[in-house]
């Protein structure tokens, strides 16, 4: 079955059938300098290939952001993959990741370098992202991304993501409900996995929270 090919890699880890993560319910947007950001999601992962399709796993997420200035942010993030299958163990994923500034509210870059992990198995990932917002106005905007997750101790093995997501708020500058649609291709094999899920991102303010971005 070409699930078994798909999600192959942490099948072959961890005794369990679950995908590389491929959602961030991020914008280009970025932290001013001393703010923080609590997000809090859920995604849903199912598989498509050749008349064949079906879940794959149940995501659950945090993560923590902090502004060292409106140039470049930093976010620790955790992960819980659930598999679908009945009586398979979970993975944990966590990673690090700088975001850098490339164009004011519309053009970012993020370099998550991540494990995923349960009990004595690892997997390192390197996961350089691009983020390209839409900034209609402080109530809404829309988010294209594009990213590689390279897997250094498979060989160099590639998984390769694109997202849309949405930013909804009364305030994005303080909180925002995004809800996101991703796939996943692996280019040595057929088939693609999809994603969706949504998320919720408080923004605390800093010192200075008249600041204008």
């Amino acid at each position: 079955m070409k699930k078994i090919l798909i999600c192959g890699l942490l099948l072959t880890l961890f005794g369990a059938c679950v995908v590389p993560l491929n959602t961030g319910f991020e914008s280009a947007r970025m932290l001013k300098k001393g703010e923080t950001e609590l997000t809090g999601n859920y995604t849903h992962y199912s598989f498509s290939d050749e008349g064949e399709s079906g879940s794959v796993n149940n995501n659950f997420g945090l993560r923590i952001g902090y502004g060292f200035s409106d140039r470049i942010n930093l976010k620790l993030r955790y992960e819980r993959l659930v598999p679908t299958e009945e009586g398979a163990s979970g993975v944990n994923y966590i990673d690090l990741a700088p975001k850098f500034r490339l164009l004011p509210g519309k053009i970012a870059a993020t370099l998550p370098l991540g494990m995923y992990f349960s009990e004595d198995e690892t997997e390192f990932v390197i996961s350089p992202k691009m983020l390209f917002t839409y900034p209609a106005s402080n109530r809404f905007e829309a988010t294209l991304a594009a990213k590689a997750d390279i897997f250094p101790e498979d060989d160099g093995n590639v998984y390769l993501g694109f997202n849309l997501g949405l930013g909804l708020s009364a305030n994005l500058d303080r909180w925002a409900l995004r809800p996101e649609i991703g796939l996943m291709v692996d280019p040595d094999e057929s088939g693609l996995v999809w994603a969706w899920g949504i998320g919720f991102v408080a923004v605390l303010p800093g010192r200075n929270p008249a600041a204008q971005r």
